[in-house]
Order: C-alpha cells, then sequence, then structure tokens
C-alpha cells in the first residue's frame, strides 16, 4: 500500500451496507476530519523545507486556524511522533519537533501524490484483473481487502473480480494482498476490451464516476469563490483545500481520460487547486515563519 495513504482517512471514507459489505462513499457524507491529517498538511506545506521542524505552540496556533482544539493538535503531535515520522527535543520549558529521516520520505511521498500530474492520456486499453476468493465468514478480511483494494486503485464489477486500466499496478495489487493480515487466494490476469461502450459499462460497474464527478465539482463550486481576508484566513483555507482534495484522490482511481464521462469535473478541480496553491501559499509561509519566530524567543 503506498506510503502516502493516511489509514484513519481512508477507513472514515468507507460504510458498511445492509449486506455487511464496505463500499467506497463520497468524502462530502463522512465524519469530519482529524487534527493528524491536517498536521501532516502543515508538516509538508511549511516544516517540510523550511528548517524540518516546528515548535508545539506554532502547531498549536495553526491547527486552531483550521478549528482543532490544543489538546487534539498536541495529540496529533504525539501521536505523529510514536510512527516514527517526528522526533522531539526539548529547548528550555519547550518542546521542538523535528521531522524524521522517514517523516520526510513520507511527507515528500504526499507532496508528489498531491500536485501529480493528471491521468495518463495513452492507455492502450489494457486492464489488469485480480480474481479473489474470500470464505463467505471472513467478512472483517473482505472489509480489509476492499479497502487495500480500494485505495490502491482497483474497482469491483462482480464480487470477487478486481480490474485496474494500469497494468503497471500488479506490485501495488500484491502490496495490498499482503496487507490485510491473513492469506488471500489470489490469481493476477491481463486483459483487453476493445468495445468502447463495453468499456463504460464496465467502469459503471466497477466505479461510481458520476458521484465522483460531483464530488470535484463541489470542490470547484466551493474553492472558486473562496478570498481569504488575511495571512491567517489564508493558511486555514489552504490546508482545507489540500485536505478536501486529498480525500477526492483517496476515493478517485485514476481512470485515463477515454473511460471518463464527458465534461468531467476532476481536471477543472486539479487545475484549481494548483493555482490556489501558488497564490495562498506565500502568504501562508510568511503567517507560518512568524510563528516561529515568536515563539523561538
Amino acid at each position: 500500500m503506498d506510503e502516502w495513504q493516511d489509514v484513519e482517512v481512508f477507513e472514515s471514507a468507507l460504510h458498511v451496507d445492509g449486506n455487511g459489505q464496505a463500499t467506497s462513499r463520497r468524502p462530502s457524507s463522512v465524519r469530519g476530519p482529524s487534527a493528524r491529517a491536517y498536521l501532516l498538511i502543515v508538516l509538508g506545506e511549511y516544516a517540510l523545507n523550511h528548517g524540518g521542524a516546528a515548535w508545539t505552540q506554532t502547531v498549536v496556533d495553526t491547527l486552531a486556524l483550521a478549528g482543532f482544539e490544543a489538546k487534539a493538535a498536541r495529540q496529533a503531535l504525539t501521536r505523529t511522533a510514536a510512527e516514527g515520522l517526528l522526533v522531539s527535543q526539548r529547548v528550555g520549558r519547550r518542546t521542538r519537533w523535528e521531522v524524521t529521516p522517514a517523516g520526510h520520505d513520507f511527507l515528500i511521498a504526499a507532496k508528489n501524490r498531491l500536485f501529480a500530474a493528471g491521468p495518463e492520456t495513452d492507455w492502450n486499453g489494457d486492464w489488469l484483473i485480480l480474481l479473489t476468493s474470500v470464505p463467505e465468514n471472513h467478512r472483517n478480511l473482505r472489509h480489509r481487502l476492499r479497502a487495500a483494494l480500494s485505495w490502491a486503485g482497483f474497482g469491483s464489477p462482480v464480487p470477487g473480480v478486481w480490474l485496474s486500466p494500469h497494468p503497471t499496478r500488479a506490485t501495488e495489487a500484491r502490496q495490498a494482498l499482503g496487507s490485510v493480515g491473513e492469506p488471500v487466494q489470489a490469481t493476477l490476469l491481463h486483459a483487453r476490451l476493445d468495445d468502447a461502450e463495453e468499456r463504460h459499462r464496465l467502469v459503471g460497474q466497477a466505479w461510481d464516476v458520476a458521484a465522483l464527478d460531483e464530488d470535484y465539482s463541489a470542490f470547484v463550486d466551493h474553492f472558486a469563490t473562496a478570498t481569504p481576508a488575511s495571512p491567517g484566513e489564508t493558511l486555514a483555507q489552504l490546508a482545507h483545500l489540500v485536505y478536501r482534495w486529498r480525500r477526492l484522490l483517496l476515493a478517485d482511481p485514476g481512470l485515463p481520460p477515454t473511460l471518463l464521462p464527458a465534461g468531467w469535473s476532476g481536471e477543472q478541480a486539479r487545475e484549481l487547486l494548483l493555482d490556489l496553491h501558488r497564490r495562498w501559499h506565500p502568504t501562508a509561509l510568511t503567517w507560518w515563519r512568524d510563528r516561529e519566530a515568536t515563539h523561538a524567543r
């Protein structure tokens, strides 16, 4: 599984239906955000390339702008340090949090995923097919497998069959199978489907593309008119922007354009993200640096 995945965020994007099946849920309908998810965003945006460290109070002040209490911010720091991404250092009565080498790699991978180029445009029609067999009474295993494969971008048109239009993701499929904690009987195949109408029918069975398109459109509607009035508000809006975007990426299988509906909102949303990030980041970074300087005294 890609190291960029925040398990807590992804699991909150799943629900169990009346048949006991875990299914992808639209980002707009899931529970509220976690302080840890926002902490990772903040570290990647400001600490990573600017000293690789932050004072506790800077983080508390920053997450407060996004709506989190001081207790939640401190717990997020402690939890992230326990995972090996941060290490704390006492400086008098204050605490300085430094990004570890593992944390650096994690945050770089996150930024690369968040601001990657759009979907590949030269898809040749090849599919990666994964056939799985899980005993009916192993419900939890089925849930874990669905979560892992969904994260890897696979869709399931029928029970036990998973597919991806990215044949190169065989390694990710094997990693997903190995991450569920129990052996799963599985077979990987490569296939080709040339009929365009059948391709779109298959996509409609495996993924809820219409719902994802609506979520991208809602993202555009929400942020296109955003006008932060202060440096602090700019930082908060940028954090919300990146958080909402990463939630969309968690639900997006990255289908090639030829498999997407006409007027697909995803590319418009990506362009808006890049434009707002370019315009807002310098102001937000100035706010962060001012806080760091204040708390260093």
